[in-house]
């Protein structure tokens, strides 16, 4: 008789180590987004963990980093599978059994730089960039300058920074990424986010 599955293990789609990696990462960029890594302090992923709903971000000597809910590491979590959907879109990676090993890779090889070191920082749970979008910021921006010309320019000055900021911290990441020898994303990657 076939042993049966441990309850819930079926909908687990990777295993617990590496879904903690994943965590630790999302928990890393909501740390980062709230400024609470101080500079110079490097957070351990073995010293981290995830007790009672929150996610402690611990050094190597074990002090205490950063405190993040678990409710905002998911959160931070569901936007890097968005990310990571949207790179595979982009590169027209179809999962099925059927495609020759490592097609998705090759398909990811052929991506702009900022694209492969974002899928690698994803699969191996590393930190990511935010971009400083949002949704109705032209129209913000439009409102502002026809009301009173001085905030208008101040906020377009304002998002021009953070826009900077964000192409350097990517520029930053692909840094990091040629540093570990363009390594592809994990096999996990593609598995994790085709859905």
């Amino acid at each position: 008789m076939a042993e049966r599955p441990a309850k819930g293990s079926e909908l687990r789609r990777t295993d617990r180590e590496e879904g903690l990696k994943l965590l630790y990462g999302a928990a890393l960029d909501v740390a980062r987004q709230k400024n609470q890594i101080p500079e110079g302090i490097i957070p351990s992923f073995d010293h981290s963990k995830l007790e009672r709903g929150q996610y402690k971000l611990r050094s190597n000597t074990d002090r205490l980093i950063a405190t993040v809910t678990l409710h905002e590491a998911r959160s931070m979590l569901a936007y890097r599978r968005e990310v990571a959907r949207k790179i595979l879109d982009r590169a027209k990676v179809f999962i099925n059994s059927e495609n020759p090993g490592n097609q998705e890779k090759r398909l990811i090889r052929i991506q702009p730089l900022e694209l492969r070191a974002l899928a690698w920082a994803i699969g191996t749970g590393r930190r990511i960039p935010q971009p400083p979008d949002a949704p109705k910021e032209p129209w913000l921006t439009i409102g502002l300058l026809f009301c009173c010309l001085v905030p208008g320019v101040l906020h377009l000055l304002q998002r021009q920074r953070l826009q900077k900021d964000y192409k350097q911290n990517l520029a930053d990441l692909v840094d990091r990424w040629r540093m570990a020898a363009k390594p592809d994303p994990p096999d996990s990657f593609f598995s994790l986010y085709h859905l």
